[in-house]
Parts: structure tokens; sequence; C-alpha cells
């Protein structure tokens, strides 16, 4: 019987100090964006408790993303499935920091987040393995994206009022797909690294000018982009590109190509099929976004980027290239244009 105790390493110092400093550099980040945003004093309560929500979140992901980490929450896990399923109800600890802000808790929002939890995590452990896997993989993925996309958790983060704390919904779902298709599915992560080389930095960079290239003309031409520069400081510009790191580019490159595109290609046999229809994934779920949606020019130039996105995921095999050229294109559009 296997001992139910973490392994020994597991929370070594150096891997604990790393993640603290990242999230602590994260965290930072956010904050200094949300006060360039305009949060008040009066708000400042509601963004304490957000930030420490935001920094419970972050500190999985160091683990999950990084091969040692992952072994050892593999080896803890083991064959059980009980302990499987129900470790990400640990998730819902951050969420009560969060509902702490008076005025924003609700019941209906706390069942939300629990049914969220709960769901794939009990369809993780429970949907056939084999030769159906990649069914049981796709439910899994699409039940922890569906609700993000439908915006069906909004309620449960209404903080800071006029817009939502959707901001806290990526690392949520981030850490849950990871863990449950990494660790209770057993799905090949090869890539799903914080790792990254020169050479992938290289090549994430020649995408994102290659998209630059094609989108920018078509996006100008289309009315969707408007050239304008945003008199930004700099440190304002750093914290902006981690904070679209750390919550569009690297989950969506996470959701897209690390699981989608590849549970495409491993079902049709052809990389170059799986990119294109993953691509076009992506492109549709983009045109509900922005401020006249649907809006066909934004799914258009979505299923571009998507293309130049993927074939860097495919040169790389490493998700954090795409989500470095991920992030460079909405870098650029925030500071540059108005769409």
């Amino acid at each position: 019987m296997m001992s139910s105790a973490v392994p020994e390493g597991f929370f070594s110092t150096r891997r604990v100090t790393r993640a603290l400093l990242a999230v602590a550099l994260s965290v930072g980040a956010v904050y200094l964006v949300s006060r360039r945003a305009g949060v008040t004093p009066p708000d400042l309560r509601g963004l304490s408790f957000s930030l420490l929500t935001l920094g419970l979140l972050l500190l999985p992901l160091p683990a999950l993303l990084s091969g040692r980490g992952l072994r050892s929450l593999k080896t803890w896990v083991g064959t059980s499935r009980s302990r499987a399923a129900a470790l990400p109800s640990i998730l819902i600890v951050p969420c009560l920091l969060y509902w702490l802000i008076p005025g924003v808790a609700t019941p209906e929002g706390v069942l939300r987040v629990a049914l969220f939890i709960a769901v794939p995590s009990l369809l993780a452990v429970l949907l056939p393995r084999g030769r159906r896997r990649l069914l049981g993989d796709a439910i899994v993925v699409l039940c922890i994206w569906a609700p993000i996309e439908l915006r069906l958790l909004n309620v449960a983060f209404p903080w800071p009022r006029g817009s939502t704390g959707s901001f806290l919904m990526g690392p949520l779902g981030l850490d849950l797909l990871l863990y449950l298709m990494l660790v209770a599915r057993g799905f090949d992560g090869t890539g799903m690294t914080l790792r990254v080389e020169p050479r992938d930095v290289a090549s994430a960079t020649g995408s994102f000018a290659a998209f630059a290239a094609i989108g920018v003309p078509i996006g100008l031409r289309t009315g969707f982009l408007i050239f304008g520069v945003h008199d930004q400081a700099p440190l304002f510009g750093l914290a902006a590109g981690l904070v679209i790191l750390i919550f569009t580019g690297l989950p969506e490159e996470v959701l897209f190509r690390g699981f989608i595109q590849t549970m495409l290609v491993r079902a049709t046999g052809r990389p170059i099929l799986g990119l294109v229809a993953a691509s076009l994934i992506f492109g549709a779920a983009h045109l509900d976004n922005g401020p006249h949606a649907p809006d066909w020019r934004y799914g258009v130039l979505a299923t571009l980027a998507g293309l130049a996105y993927g074939w860097v995921y495919l040169r790389t095999r490493r998700v954090l290239a795409p989500a470095i050229a991920h992030t460079l294109v909405d870098l650029t559009w925030s500071l540059f244009f108005k769409g």
C-alpha cells in the first residue's frame, strides 16, 4: 500500500523558493497594472484579497509544469482514484479568501465553482482510458473550458464591479486542467514545461513577426485595428507583458496547443491537419470577444494567429514558446493599437 505522505523532495527549499519568487513577481505585476488602471483606495481591501487568492492559485503551476514536480505528484496520487478525484477540491480554499470581500459571495457562485471543480474531477477518473482515451480526454477538457468560455463562473467572481474577477478564472482553470489531464488521466505532457531554450524564443519571435506582417495589414484594412501608440512607462509595459503571459498566453496555449492540437494530431495522425483544425477552433472561440461580438474579423485574425502559435508548438514542442508569441501579439495590440 502506498504511503499518503508527500514524496521526499517535493517541497525542496530550492523549488519552494523559486515558486514563491515567481508568484511574488506575478502578483506584483498584477498589482501594478491594477493600480495603473485606477483601483481606488476603497477598493484596496478587495484588491488585497484578490491578490492573495491569485497567489495561492499560482502556487501549483511551477510543480505542474515541471518534470520532477509532476513525477512526484503522480507518485503520491498513485493508482488511487479517490485520491485523484478528491485532491482538486483544495482549489476551493483560495476562492474562500476571495469571497471574504464584502458582498461578493453568493450561494449560486459558490455552487458553480464547486461543480466546476467536482464534475471534471469525477469524470477524469471514471471515463475510459485504453482505446477510447482520446474521447475521455476531450470530454474532460471540454468540461473545464466550456464554463469559462461561456462565462458561467462570472457570478462567482463579481469583483471588481463593472467588469468581473475573470482574471482568477484562468489560473483556477489552468490548475484544474493540468492536474486532471497530466496526473489523473496520465496524458503525455511532453512540452508542458516552463523551461525554454534560446532557439524557442527565436522561433516565437519569428512567428510573431510573420503573423504581424499578415495580421496587421488585414486588421487595419478591415477597420478592426486602429493605430494609436499608448504612452506607457517601460516598467508598466513589462508588467503588462507578464500579466498577459500568465492570464492569456500560457492558459490559452496550454489548452489549444498543448491539449486540443495535440489530441487532434493524435486522432488524425497528421500534424498539419491537427494544426489547422486547432487554429479554426481557436478562431471560433474568439468570435464572441471584443466590443462588437460576434466579430468575424476577430475570428479571422485569431485563426491566423492560431496557425502561427501552432507552428511554433510543432517546431519547439514546448508550450511556453507559443505562449511567448501569443504574449508578444497581445502586448503589441495593447500598446500600439486600438481595436
